[in-house]
């Protein structure tokens, strides 16, 4: 049984996580919910278990730390979880490169499983979509379309820019300076080596990403759609379990997933 920290405990990925454990007594349990000081729910009760807003005071209460809250937030986790020698699985996004640099340097310390998606149904689309991209990239445009609900923040969305990322470096390309954020105006001629990645906001939308494949004469398109953040939290708990046998390293789902 794997004991589990879980941050943002309050939010919308708190709860998914949460649920899935509650679902899962004979694999996982909670042994801290933390909350930011400034949050209503700390001192109150999620699932039976207590908010807290410290989380120096309960490293000795799980085996891994599972983190989707905000950058600034998780790059202060790690600091505590560094010196505790604890296990994470990191879920937010809007990380900078000096976070990653940073997480990146923490990993020689630590275990650490970092994704912009944890769902395994996007992990195994990008899988496909290395194969697609092999076959295609001569003779295909290629543009992605996500779409999520209007409170998020960021914009594309991580998942996308991952995707972007693994199409531009399937077709031997550097990500920087191929990915293009939107179209105007009258000249708007492609380049077979641009992507294009576009973000819709609106209402409750979990998570859709689609890529597309054109040519003169047909389209492709590869997509994935996420009916409630269970999914991603069922992935999450799979890295914990993952990492909470590891040493140190940096890991993404792919490793996780054996794909």
């Amino acid at each position: 049984m794997v004991r589990l920290g879980i941050s943002g405990a309050a939010g919308r990925m708190g709860q998914a996580l949460i649920n899935v454990v509650l679902q899962n007594p004979q694999e996982y349990a909670i042994g801290m919910l933390l909350e930011a000081k400034a949050n209503s729910m700390v001192g109150m009760s999620i699932g039976g278990f207590a908010v807290v807003d410290d989380i120096k005071a309960g490293t000795d209460n799980f085996d891994v730390f599972v983190d989707f809250s905000t950058p600034i937030a998780t790059m202060n986790h790690l600091k505590e979880l560094e010196f505790a020698g604890k296990p994470v699985v990191i879920g937010t996004t809007g990380l900078d490169q000096n976070d990653v640099f940073e997480i990146e340097t923490m990993a020689k310390k630590i275990p650490i499983v970092m994704s912009s998606n944890y769902s395994v149904g996007i992990n195994v689309m990008w899988k496909l979509l290395r194969e697609a991209t092999k076959i295609l990239k001569d003779d295909y445009d290629i543009d992605i379309v996500e779409s999520h609900h209007r409170m998020k923040k960021d914009a594309p969305s991580g998942t996308a820019l991952t995707t972007a990322e693994v199409i531009l470096k399937t077709k031997g390309l550097e990500p920087k300076g191929h990915m293009v954020f939107g179209r105007e105006g009258k000249e708007n001629k492609r380049d077979r080596d641009e992507i294009g990645v576009f973000a819709v906001r609106a209402g409750g939308i979990v998570g859709e990403h689609t890529v597309i494949f054109g040519s003169m004469g047909d389209k492709l398109e590869i997509s994935h759609t996420a009916f409630s953040r269970d999914t991603l939290a069922i992935g999450a708990l799979k890295a914990a379990k993952f990492v909470a046998g590891k040493k140190t390293g940096l890991y993404n789902m792919e490793q996780v997933l054996g794909l």
